[in-house]
């Protein structure tokens, strides 16, 4: 049977075509259109199941429990792994099983795309690109300009690459210990932290002295630390003077030193 038939015109009786292979109606847009005379306009987006809210929101307005939106297209990959489809199409984002985006950092140098890191365990190939830390050549080390303390700043090398450092020293002290009895070792010091200590044998010993940790052996030729004989002079880094023990081959024989802080 015939199927009635239905026109929509303007008001001059232009009608709106349709296509004939889809029945899809032509519509043109306006191309200018005085947006005063349209008045306040709310576009709303029905979310099945939760009913009608507004998608959009201001930058400064404060989230709700109720709020509804689109949600993006997102797969669930405890293992990362490579989704079905070819180069150019269309994929998912991928989520570890805690809800993370997962995403991959590459490096590209000049001599191609590399992982920037690698296992602690592993060869470093000579192909293996990486991060490069910001350092300043400078041939005279200076206080970088427009840093103050605890902002973030640059590394500083001499002009053959090798990096600047510093001792960190603000302080010290000195003193002076002797062994009574040949034999029986004694503690430098107190336990008084320290980063350096400079060790002298006394000018005027007569044995010499053995520098190591406790139970340390003055015993020339058996004995265990470093030998020192009179005027003799050792260096070294240590935490705390309670770590270092002294031993005299002679009663009433010592060492000066001075420790740094």
């Amino acid at each position: 049977m015939p199927h009635p038939k239905v026109k929509i015109s303007d008001d001059s009786g232009n009608t709106v075509d349709v296509d004939t292979s889809s029945n899809a109606l032509h519509v043109k847009l306006v191309e200018s259109i005085d947006l005063g005379t349209i008045g306040d306009v709310d576009v709303l987006s029905v979310i099945p199941g939760t009913g009608a809210t507004n998608l959009g929101k201001e930058e400064d307005e404060p989230h709700s429990s109720g709020d509804t939106g689109v949600m993006p297209l997102a797969v669930r990959l405890d293992i990362a792994g490579t989704l079905a489809g070819t180069t150019g199409d269309y994929a998912p984002l991928q989520l570890n099983s805690d809800g993370e985006l997962r995403v991959q950092s590459q490096i590209i140098a000049t001599t191609g795309t590399s992982e920037a890191f690698a296992s602690a365990s592993a060869t470093a190939a000579s192909s293996q690109t990486g991060i490069v830390p910001l350092v300043k050549m400078n041939g005279v080390v200076s206080n970088p300009s427009g840093h103050a303390d605890n902002e973030w700043t640059y590394f500083q090398t001499n002009l053959e690459g090798a990096l600047y450092t510093t001792h960190g020293v603000t302080g010290g002290a000195d003193g002076v210990t002797v062994v009574t009895t040949a034999g029986t070792d004694v503690v430098l010091g107190g336990d008084v932290s320290c980063q350096k200590v400079d060790i002298q044998a006394q000018t005027d010993n007569t044995g010499i002295i053995a520098v190591g940790f406790e139970n340390v052996d003055a015993t020339e030729a058996t004995g265990t630390g470093v030998i020192l004989y009179a005027g003799d002079t050792y260096s070294l880094e240590i935490n705390n003077l309670n770590l270092i023990w002294i031993d005299s081959s002679e009663d009433g024989e010592g060492v000066r030193y001075t420790y740094f802080t």
